[in-house]
Order: C-alpha cells, then structure tokens, then sequence
C-alpha cells in the first residue's frame, strides 16, 4: 500500500514547474494552457526546458512500474504515476495531461511497443499536431496489446483512459457542447493549422 502511495507521489514531482522555475522564474500554470506539460514548456519557455521536462516526466513512469511485479499491480501503479502528473499533490492538485508519464510507463511494461506507439505521435506532430497522433497511438495500443495477449499495456490503458481524456476536456467550467469534440481531438478549442501545406498550383 505505502508503495502505491509512493507512485503517486513520484508521479506528481511536476518538472515542468521546477525547470520552468529554474530557466525563468515564471509560473507554467500561468503560462500557455496554463498545465505542466512538456509541449507547454517546449512551446512557451524554451526547448531546453521542454526536452528536460519531457525526459523525466517519461523516466516517472518508467520507474514506478519498475518498482513492482505483477501485470495489475504494475498498471495500477503507472495510472496513480499518472494521476500525480495530472492532479498533483505538490500544486494544490493541478498539473499536466499524462502523456509523458504514460508513456514511460509502456516503456517498462513493454519497450518495443512503446517504440511503436512513437510513431503515430511523430508523425502526426510533423505534419498537423501531436494531440491527433495521442489518441491514435491510445486506440493502436490497445488493438495491439490485445493481439499480443500483453496484460499488463491493456490494463495500463484501461486505468489511464478517465484520467488521460478527462485532463483534455479540462477546464471542465469552461466545456461546451461546442468545444468538447476539439478539445478531445485537438486538446484546445481551435483547429490548428497543417504544418505540411501543398504547392500552390
């Protein structure tokens, strides 16, 4: 039990407020959207920052699932690591979206798949935005660790899927009807622009 509480305690270590302060004295939760993630660092503070942030957000995950045994209880462990990271204890329950701290958690369970689920996200961020490449890399996860019989990624999905999209319709006060669908998809309220535009004819 003390365990589990320790990997929501390490989950909710939130690098992207500490590097943040450390590079610029600023307030991340003041900042861009206002969440302790690392593309919020990247796109508002600066790379360096941002790069640092998302290495240890990914290294939260990885190593709370390292610390157990057993396909439930490593699961379990990753989504309170990630429930840390989205309503931390050390920012009055605020915090990031997840991404970064889930992914270090596939990482552990299964490092080949992770290296999978990379790819989707890559892509979409080159050519669109990252957000998209999430949720397909979310379903992908899934259909794969079922044919791959792997308990432990499905069961990490399963747990993580409330936290996960519920922090992308947040601020709940200010959901509506029309804004819920961007929010899932794009995780803003506007459509983004394509990064890869074609030649004019």
């Amino acid at each position: 039990m003390i365990l589990f509480f320790l990997a929501y305690i390490i989950g909710s270590i939130p690098f992207a407020f500490i590097f943040t302060k450390l590079f610029t004295k600023e307030n991340i939760l003041e900042v861009g959207w206002k969440k302790t993630s690392a593309s919020n660092v990247v796109k508002n503070i600066g790379k360096a920052p941002g790069v640092l942030t998302f290495v240890c957000d990914v290294l939260k995950g990885f190593l709370v699932v390292m610390l157990f045994e057993g396909a439930v209880s490593q699961a379990l462990a990753g989504c309170l690591a990630v429930l840390g990271h989205n309503y931390s204890i050390f920012l009055k329950f605020r915090g990031g979206r997840g991404i970064a701290t889930l992914f270090g958690a596939i990482l552990a369970l299964n490092f080949k798949l992770g290296l999978i689920l990379l790819i989707p996200v890559i892509l979409s961020a080159i050519m669109w935005t990252a957000s998209i490449g999430t949720i397909i890399s979310y379903i992908l996860g899934i259909v794969i660790a079922c044919v791959w019989f792997d308990q432990g990624v499905l069961l990490l999905f399963l747990f993580c899927f409330v936290p996960v999209f519920l922090k992308r319709l947040s601020p709940l006060q200010t959901l509506k009807k029309e804004n819920a669908i961007k929010r899932l998809v794009f995780d803003q309220d506007s459509v983004p622009e394509y990064r890869i535009k074609g030649k004019p004819l």
